[in-house]
C-alpha cells in the first residue's frame, strides 16, 4: 500500500480547541477526510444542463508529484498552483491579465517609484482562526530574504530594501530603486505566511507539520500522496471573498486523459505539445469545449560556459545552432502544435518578443565550417537529458544527435530523471543539458535574472558562466525605465545579444490547449502573462473561486 500524507490527528485536537473558543476550524482531520479515491465526476450528458449554483466536485488529472503544498515545499509551476489554493498574495491576476486586488484592497506608489504602500483587506483570517495583520506581511518579506534559497524563484525580493508596518492594516514596501516588474514578480507572486507559525521554523523546505499548510486561502488541504501524485482540497467557507464556487478540487493520477474525460472520470485535461486533431476531434461537440493559447512553455538546450569545453567558443555554439533542425522538432515532437525556438529566447507569445534577431537556419555545411574555424578537435561533449521528461526528450535527442553526427560533433549522452535534471541545472553539474519550463510570457525582466552575470537567481533556468558587459548594462537599466518605448528598445537589444552569443538555444515553444466538459465547469481560461509571476497553466485559482473570468464577485 502506498504511503499517503494525511493531516494528522493534531488538527482534530486543534479544531476542537478552536471551536470551543468560537474560532474557525482548520483543515479537516483524517477522521473526517474522504477516501483517497473519491467517486467519479458525473458523466457528460448529450444536452446542456442548467447552470448550477456552485460546483460540488471538480476532478482533474494530477500529473505527478509536485512537492508538498506549503509556501516553500512545492516544485515548479504545478506545485506553485497547488500551494496557491492554500496561500494568498497581496495582489493576483484574472483572465484580463491585469493585476487585481487580493489580500490588499488597493495600493499606491511614491513619485520616485521606490515605495509601494498596500492597504490590507479587513477581516481576513488564517485557517487556524488568527487574524492576518501587517506584522505577517512584514515578517513574510524578512523571512523570505533570510531563506532566499527556499523562496519561489519568480519572486524578486532582492529588489526590496525594507518593509515597514504603517498600521495594522497598512504596509510600506521600500525598493532599492524603481522596479518596473514589481507587481508581477513580487506582489502577485510572494505567498504571505503567518508569523505565529513560521517564526519558529528554521528549515522551511523540510517543514511538513500540519500547520505548514495553514494559509488564508480559499481551500484547505485534505490529503496529498507523494507516491500517487494525488492532492485533495476542500473549500474554506470562511474565505474572505466568500465560499468558493468550486467546493472541492481533486487532482488524481490518470493514465489516459482524453479517455478519462470522455468517460466522465475527470472534468478537463490540458496539454502543451503532443496534440493533434485526431486527439481533439471527439471533443469538438457538446458538452465539450476546447480553448487554445500560444506557447509560454519551452524546451531549451543549455550550455554550461563555466566548464572547460569547446562550448566556450561561440563559433561552436553557433555551429550547434545550425545543426539543429528546429522544423523537424516542431513537426515530429510537437506535431505542428507550437512554434520553433527563437534565438532571442522570448517566444512569439510574449508581448516583448523581438522577431528581428540573428537566426540560425538548418545548414550542416555552415555548421561544419564554423566547427573547423573554431578548431574543434573532436573532444566529446556531454549532453544530459531525461528519458522520462514530459515533453518527449528522447525524440528531441534523436533529432539533435542526427545533426551533431552529421557535422562531426561528438556527444556523450547522459540520462537522468526529471528531478535530477532540475538539480543538475540548478547546481551547474552538466556540460550541455536539455530542460524545459514555462513562465515565458511574463515580464521580460526574466532575461536579466537568467542571463546577467551579476544575477543572484538560483534555479534550473539560470544560465551558467555567461558574461557580456553590454547585456549586463542593458538588463540592469531596463528595470528602472518608466518609459515603455525606451524599455522596449533595451529589451529588444538584450534579445539580439542573446541571439548572437547563444548561451542557450531555444528548441521549441509548445502551444497550449485545455479540453473540458462545460456541463461540469465552464470557466476555463489561460491567464495572459501567467499567474504567480508567470505560471502558464489553465488552473488559475481565481477561476475556481469566483467561477467567472474577471472580477471578485463569486458566481451564484
Amino acid at each position: 500500500m502506498s504511503r499517503k500524507t494525511w493531516l494528522p490527528s493534531l488538527l482534530l485536537i486543534l479544531s476542537l480547541a478552536l471551536a470551543a473558543c468560537g474560532a474557525p476550524t482548520p483543515a479537516p482531520s483524517p477522521t473526517a477526510a474522504p477516501p483517497a479515491q473519491p467517486s467519479p465526476t458525473s458523466a457528460p450528458s448529450s444536452s446542456p444542463t442548467p447552470t448550477p449554483a456552485h460546483v460540488e466536485v471538480l476532478r482533474l488529472p494530477g500529473g505527478g508529484y509536485w512537492g508538498h503544498p506549503s509556501p516553500f515545499g512545492f516544485n515548479r509551476g504545478p506545485g506553485y498552483m497547488r500551494a496557491s489554493l492554500l496561500f494568498d498574495t497581496l495582489a493576483w491576476r484574472d483572465a484580463s491579465g491585469q493585476t487585481i486586488p487580493w489580500l490588499a484592497t488597493d495600493w499606491t506608489v511614491s513619485d520616485d517609484g521606490k515605495t509601494w504602500t498596500f492597504n490590507l483587506r479587513e477581516g481576513v483570517r488564517w485557517q487556524d482562526g488568527q487574524p492576518l495583520t501587517a506584522d505577517d506581511v512584514v515578517f513574510t518579506f524578512e523571512y523570505g530574504k533570510t531563506h532566499a534559497a527556499a523562496t519561489w524563484f519568480m519572486v524578486q525580493l532582492g529588489e526590496v530594501e525594507a518593509v515597514e508596518k504603517v498600521n495594522d492594516r497598512q504596509v510600506a514596501i521600500r525598493l532599492k530603486r524603481p522596479f518596473a516588474p514589481f507587481l508581477q514578480t513580487v506582489a502577485e507572486a510572494l505567498f504571505i505566511i503567518p508569523k505565529h507559525i513560521w517564526e519558529k521554523v528554521e528549515d522551511p523546505k523540510a517543514y511538513v507539520e500540519p500547520d505548514a499548510f495553514i494559509g488564508t486561502g480559499a481551500y484547505r488541504l485534505v490529503q496529498f500522496s507523494k507516491e500517487e501524485g494525488t492532492y485533495l482540497f476542500e473549500a474554506n467557507p470562511d474565505f474572505f471573498l466568500g465560499e468558493p464556487y468550486v467546493r472541492r478540487l481533486e487532482f488524481v493520477p490518470i493514465s489516459d486523459e482524453p479517455m478519462a474525460l470522455m468517460n466522465g472520470d475527470i472534468a478537463a485535461f490540458d496539454k502543451f505539445g503532443g496534440v493533434n486533431e485526431e486527439m481533439l476531434a471527439p471533443f469538438r461537440k457538446a458538452p465539450f469545449q476546447i480553448k487554445q493559447a500560444p506557447g509560454e512553455w519551452g524546451m531549451f538546450l543549455y550550455f554550461n560556459l563555466e566548464k572547460d569545453t569547446p562550448l566556450k567558443d561561440v563559433r561552436v555554439r553557433r555551429a550547434i545552432a545550425h545543426a539543429i533542425d528546429r522544423q523537424a522538432l516542431l513537426d515530429r515532437v510537437l506535431l505542428g502544435f507550437g512554434d520553433r525556438g527563437h534565438p532571442g529566447f522570448l517566444p512569439p507569445a510574449n508581448p516583448w518578443h523581438n522577431p528581428n534577431v540573428p537566426d540560425y537556419p538548418y545548414d550542416l555545411e555552415k555548421a561544419k565550417a564554423l566547427l573547423a574555424e573554431a578548431g574543434y578537435d573532436g573532444r566529446p561533449i556531454q549532453l544530459a537529458y531525461s528519458p522520462d521528461w514530459i515533453m518527449a526528450s528522447p525524440r528531441v535527442v534523436e533529432i539533435l544527435k542526427t545533426g551533431f553526427d552529421a557535422i562531426g560533433l561528438k556527444v556523450e549522452l547522459v540520462t537522468m530523471d526529471q528531478a535530477t535534471i532540475d538539480a543538475a541545472a540548478t547546481e551547474g553539474n552538466y556540460e550541455m543539458l536539455i530542460t524545459g519550463f514555462g513562465g515565458l510570457g511574463g515580464d521580460p525582466d526574466q532575461l536579466r535574472r537568467m542571463f546577467a552575470s551579476f544575477s543572484k537567481m538560483k534555479g534550473f533556468s539560470r544560465a551558467r558562466g555567461y558574461q557580456n558587459p553590454e547585456f549586463d548594462q542593458l538588463a540592469d537599466a531596463q528595470v528602472t525605465m518608466v518609459d515603455p518605448a525606451k524599455r522596449r528598445e533595451a529589451i529588444n537589444r538584450t534579445q539580439a545579444i542573446l541571439a548572437e552569443d547563444l548561451p542557450v538555444i531555444p528548441l521549441y515553444y509548445t502551444a497550449r490547449v485545455v479540453v473540458y466538459n462545460a456541463d461540469i465547469f465552464d470557466n476555463w481560461y489561460y491567464t495572459p502573462g501567467g499567474f504567480g509571476g508567470g505560471v502558464p497553466m489553465p488552473y488559475n485559482k481565481h477561476q475556481f473561486i469566483v467561477g467567472l473570468p474577471e472580477g471578485l464577485e463569486i458566481r451564484r
